[in-house]
């Protein structure tokens, strides 16, 4: 753990102050619009997290407050309407200063062979275990073009909370678990046919790689870019309101 942290945990002094968190989130444009009592709980929700979680530097680096406060507050913003149960799965963040290498392995379909490459990667996120982060893609961030690693990463945690299937994470009552399949199966399938078809694809074409990244990248344009995904899927964008009790696109300053 590093050893701010551990001053800070000792001395209650974790939940950023108002011009702190203020200034950190005037860094994402996309994640401005919260009502006063919003940024309050968010506020809150930084400091539990802050005080819950490990945070840990990778390559020789040692995140200081003010980046491990920012993912924090990032990753505080999915749970704006929940509780930090969301998050129960794991209990540390890893941050790089920049990408980072990830071994991968592919098995080969026809002969079965296992190959084992090198990845560059913005961010990863282990059942049960840690999420690992790379500082640039982190500001890089809440930007307004759909792009947000933490919230995909914690989408990815979200996913791993139900082992029904990839792309479908425990739901609330009010959500009924075959309409989401319904739904998310058929976004995914439109999305696989626009990006092999060579066509402008609704939202970013990584998202039909498989059915737990489509949801992970689903996530980041509900809190990034609501307008382009409840223009281009809008049965997507309302089962996602529902799943967080949130709707990002009411928040959105008028054009």
């Amino acid at each position: 753990m590093l050893r701010w942290l551990r001053r800070r945990r000792q001395a209650g002094e974790l939940t950023p102050s108002p011009q702190d968190f203020d200034r950190a989130l005037a860094a994402f444009p996309a994640l401005t619009c919260f009502t006063a009592d919003e940024r309050l709980r968010l506020r809150g929700l930084t400091g539990r997290i802050l005080a819950e979680k490990d945070f840990h530097g990778a390559g020789g680096w040692a995140p200081e407050y003010p980046q491990c406060m920012t993912v924090a507050m990032l990753a505080a913003v999915p749970l704006l309407a929940r509780d930090l149960s969301w998050y129960a799965d794991f209990d540390a963040f890893i941050l790089h200063r920049e990408p980072f290498e990830a071994i991968v392995e592919e098995a080969d379909e026809e002969t079965g062979l296992v190959h084992t490459g090198r990845d560059l990667r913005a961010g990863e996120a282990w059942e049960r275990g840690p999420v690992v982060l790379a500082w640039t893609d982190v500001l890089d961030s809440g930007q307004g073009a759909g792009y947000n690693v933490v919230v995909h990463e914690l989408a990815h945690q979200l996913d791993h909370l139900n082992a029904d299937g990839p792309g479908l994470p425990a739901l609330p009552r009010q959500i009924d678990q075959r309409e989401w399949a319904r739904e998310f199966s058929a976004a995914y399938e439109r999305l696989q046919a626009e990006v092999s078809s060579g066509g402008e694809p609704s939202i970013d074409p990584y998202a039909a790689t498989d059915p737990a990244e489509f949801f992970a990248v689903s996530c980041e344009y509900f809190f990034d870019a609501p307008a382009a995904l409840s223009a281009s899927l809008p049965g997507v964008y309302r089962l996602l309101a529902l799943l967080f009790g949130q709707d990002p696109l009411r928040r959105q300053p008028a054009p």
